[in-house]
């Protein structure tokens, strides 16, 4: 079975990129695009995180409000954020997407199209909460696409 450190420089390797290495807290960050700082994060419980920082929220206000309503939505039942987590930071301000992952479940290929989860899930609340000003509705229906009536 990979250590977490090994697992991550096979996936620096097999995505060209420059060598990761967990420091004393647990942690490395690698910068993704130039925009986003990807932190990977090795839990006491041999698990590894993956998270990122991407927006801030008002301090008070209407702005506020339909932020916090959206990230609630979001996370509603991972109807918004999949197998990611839409929190906001201790602070109270910045905006945080991370997901978790037992190692023994990970290997490059699916650490790598994790990886790419992350960041695409990024761009796309990043957009989102970039358009809180607008008034497009948190859901685009009351009921989702994947959830189907039953009739009896």
């Amino acid at each position: 079975m990979n250590t977490i450190q090994q697992l991550l420089l096979e996936f620096c390797q097999l995505n060209e990129l420059p060598e990761l290495n967990f420091e004393d807290n647990e942690r490395c960050q690698l910068l993704v695009d130039d925009r986003y700082m990807l932190y990977f994060i090795a839990t006491d419980t041999d698990d590894l995180m993956l998270s990122v920082t991407f927006g801030g929220l008002e301090k008070s206000g209407e702005q506020r409000l339909k932020g916090l309503e959206l990230l609630a939505h979001a996370n509603y039942q991972g109807i918004g954020s999949g197998s990611l987590a839409l929190a906001l930071a201790p602070n109270g301000r910045q905006l945080v997407l991370a997901g978790r992952k037992p190692v023994e479940h990970l290997n490059t290929t699916n650490l790598t199209a994790w990886f790419h989860e992350v960041i695409e899930q990024t761009e796309l609340w990043q957009a989102r909460f970039a358009m809180l000003d607008q008034a497009i509705p948190t859901t685009p229906n009351h009921e989702q696409a994947h959830v189907q009536s039953l009739r009896v």
